[in-house]
């Protein structure tokens, strides 16, 4: 028999290290959005560069649909503990070998092939991190599931701060000249040290009260008893991803390419993305007052009302900011919407899939921006498509949790 205090332990102990594993899902995955200029550069070089840089966030992105089913089914078959094992540790690895890698004028068109599968590689292990992670801090919760469904989603963004903060310190201390020529190196390997310390975290990690080892293969499971909800989240997630990926995401691109003011994107990547987190975090508590669709629903025609002016008429620091601020209220209640609708037995699945799989609509909008004349339209464009696609969603899905 586990005593109270036991439990609590227990629980803690499981809420944080699945939480930590998210913050660097964050950190790794994005790692490379300050640097993808540089990026394309190095393993890119000539008239493709900008377009060779953005490709390495998209290879990550389209990795993860395949990451979600594959350590979706060991989450629900094996546990979540065992799934969140595999998924920090794969991409603490594929961070260093990446840091490894030669450049373009080493190895030639050996360099970006090994760093587009390297970032796919990383890719699966990142995708597989949301499934099993979401569905163990909901389960272990005895928080209302609007606030911890906000304090699940803080943990990507806080890991974007933390790779930002990384980023300035890392160009306040040696410069741009040094960080360029070798400097950067170190700072993608970043990355895997500290996913490697989570790993040790979880290496206790408590595994669900809810999980039981599911008679049938849980993927089976899925398609056939949770298919109905699957392809309604998908449209859901998708849409709330290329609004995401369309904007505050590429705005080191914008800033740098279309603004021509790259000095600002450390501290632009940086408030946007604690504004980020603050609407993140405002939006359990206020669908405790506010029904949660009017709540996703009016902030996303809010911030496309809004996309215009921040992104065409006055693009500045000001306004890209509030942007990030509007958008991302709706992505704060991502699991609330999402959890209830699929059984315990194949929830990792269900979760990792409808999430990751949105990917596969909103994982493309950056390279389709970056091919846009002029790009802060096709941002707009891609931005107002993704709110159509989440708005669709979010009335298709029911009303209420189980």
């Amino acid at each position: 028999m586990h005593t109270a205090n036991n439990l609590e332990r227990m629980r803690t102990r499981a809420v944080i290290s699945a939480y930590l594993g998210w913050v660097m899902d964050g950190y790794d995955a994005l790692i490379v959005t300050p640097i993808m200029p540089l990026l394309g550069q190095l393993f890119f070089p000539g008239p493709y560069s900008l377009l060779g840089g953005v490709s390495t966030l998209v290879a990550t992105l389209i990795g993860r649909p395949l990451g979600s089913v594959i350590m979706g089914y060991v989450g629900d078959r094996f546990g979540r503990r065992v799934g969140l094992l595999v998924t920090v540790l794969g991409y603490s690895l594929s961070a260093l070998a990446i840091a490894l890698l030669p450049t373009y004028l080493a190895i030639g068109t050996l360099a970006p092939i090994s760093l587009l599968i390297l970032r796919f590689l990383q890719g699966i292990f990142l995708g597989g991190e949301w499934g099993p992670g979401t569905a163990l801090i909901m389960e272990w919760s005895r928080w209302r599931r609007e606030l911890t469904s906000a304090f699940v989603q803080s943990g990507y963004p806080i890991g974007v701060v933390i790779a930002t903060l990384v980023y300035a310190l890392f160009m306040g201390a040696v410069g741009p000249m040094e960080f360029n020529n070798y400097f950067w190196r170190v700072y993608i390997a970043t990355g895997a040290v500290v996913a490697l310390l989570a790993f040790a975290v979880r290496s206790r990690l408590v595994e669900s009260p809810l999980w039981y080892r599911p008679r049938a293969n849980p993927l089976a499971l899925l398609f056939r008893q949770g298919s109905r909800w699957l392809g309604v989240g998908v449209l859901f997630t998708g849409g709330l991803l290329m609004i995401y990926y369309s904007t505050y995401l590429i705005y080191s691109d914008f800033l740098a390419h279309v603004l021509h003011e790259p000095g600002l994107i450390p501290g632009v990547m940086l408030m946007s993305t604690i504004a980020a987190i603050i609407a993140v975090l405002l939006s359990g508590p206020l669908a405790l007052v506010i029904n949660y669709r009017w709540l996703i629903i009016g902030t996303l025609i809010a911030s496309l009302a809004y996309a215009p002016f921040a992104l065409l008429l006055q693009p500045n620091f000001i306004n890209l900011v509030l942007l990030a601020f509007i958008e991302n209220f709706a992505m704060g209640l991502v699991p609330y919407v999402l959890f209830d609708k699929f059984e315990t037995h194949f929830r990792a699945s269900g979760l990792g899939v409808s999430y990751n799989w949105g990917l596969l609509i909103g994982g493309w909008a950056p390279m389709l921006v970056v091919l846009m004349t002029p790009m802060s339209l096709g941002m707009i464009l891609m931005m107002g498509i993704g709110v159509l696609l989440a708005i669709i969603g979010t009335l298709a899905l029911p009303r209420r949790s189980r």
